[in-house]
């Protein structure tokens, strides 16, 4: 028999799944996008006998490919790792590695503070996690009053570029100093996260806590400098998916306007 019910969530829950693949397809060239998958399952002799389906969705924290950018300050994780940014009240946890330094602080697209650790001079931690952060005077080009450029290696670490000049032989000496490196986090059940933006999440009791550390600790993952993360979306596999959700949206929403068509002659023979 037919089941009213059903088909009228049928209708409600494609029209979810279109939704999450139009997403997926609006950020198909958002850095750090992770795409997002929207499932439902029949559920036998549910509510009273009637069918019913149940909805579950996820993200797809796959890979993405790692391309190379002129930017010193856009790095990409290689590895389960997430950037680690604050918001002014909480962490939040992101691949989206546009950074830029705004105020003499390293943030994110959506101006959230980069988390990171004050270096000694040998490399090693020195605080805390705070924001990272590397000023920049525009009257004598350099970068916290000493330094004429900075970049990343692979395990996140910031480094002032230094350049000496010997006055009696009139030779130039190149140093580096370590400043910062940048803080990365990782759960152990990274499904369980839950959006906080378009590319940041937010920890739940399913994720589990926050294990922060630095690139190379555990699976923390490596740091690849002036790199971006692209995004996780397959433009194929959505499109056909957006395919498939149309015909079963149709296919459901006319049975359905059909049954209500019945159901309302039933009822003008009974009246």
């Amino acid at each position: 028999m037919f089941d009213m019910d059903y088909s009228a969530n049928a209708v409600q829950y494609t029209q979810q799944r279109l939704n999450s693949n139009f997403s997926n397809l609006q950020n198909q060239f958002t850095p750090g996008y992770k795409a997002e998958q929207v499932q439902f399952q029949d559920l036998v002799n549910g509510y009273g006998g009637k069918g019913a389906m149940v909805q579950s969705s996820g993200i797809v924290f796959d890979q993405g490919q790692i391309v190379g950018t002129p930017n010193p300050t856009n790095l990409a994780i290689e590895g389960s790792g997430f950037f680690v940014v604050n918001d002014g009240i909480r962490n939040h946890y992101t691949r989206d590695g546009r950074f830029t330094l705004k105020n003499g602080e390293m943030v994110n697209a959506t101006g959230q503070k980069v988390m990171g650790y004050q270096l000694d001079d040998q490399g090693n931690i020195a605080s805390e996690a705070q924001p990272v952060s590397l000023n920049f005077d525009p009257q004598s080009k350099l970068y916290g009053g000493k330094y004429t450029g900075f970049h990343f290696d692979g395990a996140g670490k910031l480094y002032g570029e230094r350049t000496t000049i010997d006055p009696l032989t009139g030779n130039a000496f190149s140093a580096s100093v370590p400043l910062f490196q940048v803080a990365v986090g990782a759960f152990a059940n990274p499904s369980g996260l839950t959006k906080t933006g378009n590319t940041a999440f937010g920890e739940t009791e399913n994720s589990g806590p926050a294990i922060i550390g630095t690139a190379g600790q555990g699976a923390l993952g490596r740091v690849h400098p002036s790199s971006l993360e692209m995004s996780t979306v397959d433009f194929a596999q959505e499109s056909a998916a957006i395919g498939m959700a149309k015909q079963n949206y149709e296919a459901n929403f006319a049975a359905f306007r059909a049954m209500d068509s019945l159901k309302k002659q039933a009822f003008g023979l009974i009246r």
